[in-house]
């Protein structure tokens, strides 16, 4: 199956989203441990969720590229292909929510791990919007 984009950068940009989610909810002297705990348990609560969510959504876009890309052509699954762009778009609006809760938890300060956020999440757009143009050109001029 032809690719859109580069499968080493989808690759990366999976497994570093998805190790920037694992370390928010599971490494107890996280960075994020301000941002996680606003005093309401709830917001706690919604933080794991949504962190637990990005997890999700890297993960399936590692998976993706082992189906799609390193496995034989037999075991492709043509849907994902497809809507690989809805994966990225996702993780890179989880990284923007994680940047927004950093900066809230410390206004007027700008932690440097922040670039490394907005870098993940610029090349997850510039992923899926390739993955829309591409597939729509095909589909449009075969």
């Amino acid at each position: 199956m032809q690719t859109h984009f580069s499968r080493a950068l989808r690759a990366y940009v999976s497994l570093s989203v998805g190790v920037t989610a694992a370390i928010a909810i599971f490494d107890p002297t996280r960075q994020h441990r301000e941002a996680f705990e606003g005093g309401a348990s709830l917001l706690t609560l919604g933080s794991l969720a949504s962190m637990a969510f990005l997890l999700a959504i890297a993960l399936a876009g590692a998976l993706d590229v082992v189906i799609n890309d390193l496995l034989p052509e037999r075991f492709s699954i043509d849907s994902t292909h497809r809507h690989r762009h809805v994966v990225f778009m996702l993780m890179a609006i989880g990284q923007v929510a994680l940047m927004w809760l950093m900066v809230k938890a410390n206004p007027g300060e700008w932690p440097p791990v922040l670039a490394r956020y907005v870098l993940d999440a610029a090349f997850a757009v510039g992923i899926a919007i390739a993955g829309v143009r591409d597939h729509y050109f095909r589909r449009v001029y075969g």
